[in-house]
């Protein structure tokens, strides 16, 4: 594997790493923030440390209206209505069956990737992608299957959530190469933020300003998860194509369940290290480079 793409596999990974703990932070957040208001006060919040990134670092790159629109476009993809989906889907569904749907995106992505660049799968790629769907139904089965409230409906959301992060990781293509990670993330996360703001008047306003519990989980979804988490993504994209990107995002149930045992002391179970050893082996063959 080229250095150059074992960099941008690593920092994908890494962004997977801190995504890890962002379900985590936003249930704490719920007590005073609502899920679409959380998400508005998390992307304006971002928008804004990446405009003041911007002015230290003087980067006034700035995108003409065609890449302007194109930014536009992946921002309500992979900002506004996959989060918006993430949140209510996981709302209505049993944590084990939210892991399921979430370990059949990369398929998702492979299937676009063969219909859009009109290519055929490679037998390596499929391979690592069901044996990494394998190893997350594995830890599902660990989960609990209760606290659902409308399984099929946040199924449905869930997986129309899926779809649209595959769409974001082709519709980068417009704009990777063109304008710099910073660049494309600072204004993506903008239209994303502005994408939100009809979801919040469905959901109504807050009725009390965030806890102090939910001002420490926005910093960390703020700093971690967008700012750090979305500019090295976005950079991994530039190599990586994107059934390989997506494959990665199996690694967050993997990186919690770690998580889980440091933070909160959980044990992990032998079926769980079972699991978790079949995703890795999974994103291993999934994340080969593609030949020619």
């Amino acid at each position: 594997m080229k250095s150059s793409r074992a960099i941008h596999i690593a920092a994908a990974a890494l962004a997977c790493l801190l995504w890890s703990g962002s379900l985590i932070a936003s249930k704490l957040s719920y007590d005073t923030l609502g899920p679409m208001s959380l998400g508005l006060i998390r992307f304006v919040i971002s928008t804004l440390v990446f405009f003041a990134i911007r002015l230290v670092l003087r980067d006034h790159e700035m995108p003409d209206l065609r890449g302007m629109a194109a930014i536009a476009l992946t921002g309500f993809l992979g900002t506004t209505l996959y989060f918006a989906a993430e949140n209510y889907g996981v709302a209505m569904l049993p944590a084990s069956t939210s892991s399921l749907i979430v370990g059949s995106f990369p398929a998702m992505a492979l299937v676009l990737e063969c219909l859009i660049d009109k290519v055929s799968p490679q037998p390596i790629k499929t391979l690592g992608i069901v044996l990494a769907f394998a190893g997350v139904a594995l830890l599902a089965l660990t989960e609990s299957a209760e606290g659902g409230t409308d399984v099929l409906l946040g199924s449905l959301i869930l997986m129309f959530g899926g779809l649209c992060w595959a769409l974001y990781n082709f519709a980068m293509r417009l704009v990777l190469g063109t304008y710099s990670s910073l660049t494309i993330t600072t204004w993506q996360t903008l239209f994303g933020a502005l994408g939100f703001i009809p979801f919040v008047f469905y959901e109504g306003l807050p009725q009390s300003l965030p806890s102090p519990t939910a001002w420490v989980s926005l910093a960390y979804l703020v700093l971690g998860c967008t700012v750090a988490g979305f500019v090295m993504y976005n950079w991994a994209l530039e190599e990586l194509e994107p059934s390989t990107a997506t494959s990665l995002s199996n690694l967050i149930p993997v990186f919690g369940l770690v998580l889980s045992a440091l933070i909160l002391g959980e044990r992990i179970s032998t079926q769980q290290l079972i699991g978790g050893a079949i995703v890795i082996v999974g994103i291993v063959l999934s994340t080969q480079e593609t030949k020619a």
